[in-house]
């Protein structure tokens, strides 16, 4: 009676499970970067050059939906706003942030955070010191009547810039880079 009872209970739980129907990969040739399914968090860029993030809701063949979520930290407390669950199609996504980049809200939009996420050297991959002391040393240079300042502080300020074109935070979906739907229901 006991293993009737087991085999029952046993029964009735794998019968309860939920299998997982359909997933995204982020996938580089043959190679998956990164999986997606229900109830996980997406980040990706339009080809407007917006940014969306949210919690995928469902997952089809050729598109997905998702519900975009704002936490706001204040001193007490925290909030966290919910927006309507948005859809899209797989070829609407133009890039994904590389590892490490954190996608926030930020003045009223989704934009890369430049303070989270763990991005190191954000401000020397980006060139901005550069830009920065090349400024700022051309500056004391021109206040302080020597000319020879200037130069060196236009050639830092130009590598700042050079550096500035050449980072990029994300990965364009083209060529080698893609996004497909897995269907695992089949």
């Amino acid at each position: 009676m006991q293993k009737l009872t087991l085999s029952a209970f046993l029964l009735f739980l794998l019968s309860s499970l939920y299998s997982q129907e359909n997933i995204l990969l982020f996938k580089k040739g043959h190679k998956s970067i990164e999986k997606f399914w229900k109830g996980t968090f997406i980040a990706f860029q339009l080809e407007n050059k917006t940014w969306e993030k949210g919690e995928l809701m469902k997952i089809t063949n050729d598109s997905f939906y998702i519900r975009p979520r704002v936490v706001r930290y204040s001193f007490m407390r925290t909030d966290t706003f919910y927006y309507l669950v948005k859809g899209f199609a797989l070829s609407d996504i133009y890039a994904m942030p590389k590892k490490g980049y954190l996608i926030d809200f930020v003045n009223g939009r989704f934009q890369i955070s430049r303070t989270g996420g763990h991005v190191h050297f954000y401000w020397i991959k980006s060139g901005y010191i550069f830009r920065v002391a090349g400024a700022g040393f051309a500056l004391l240079g021109l206040i302080n009547g020597s000319l020879i300042n200037i130069p060196i502080g236009a050639a830092v300020f130009a590598a700042g810039v050079l550096m500035k074109k050449i980072y990029k935070p994300t990965i364009r979906l083209k060529g080698k880079y893609r996004i497909v739907s897995l269907n695992l229901s089949a």
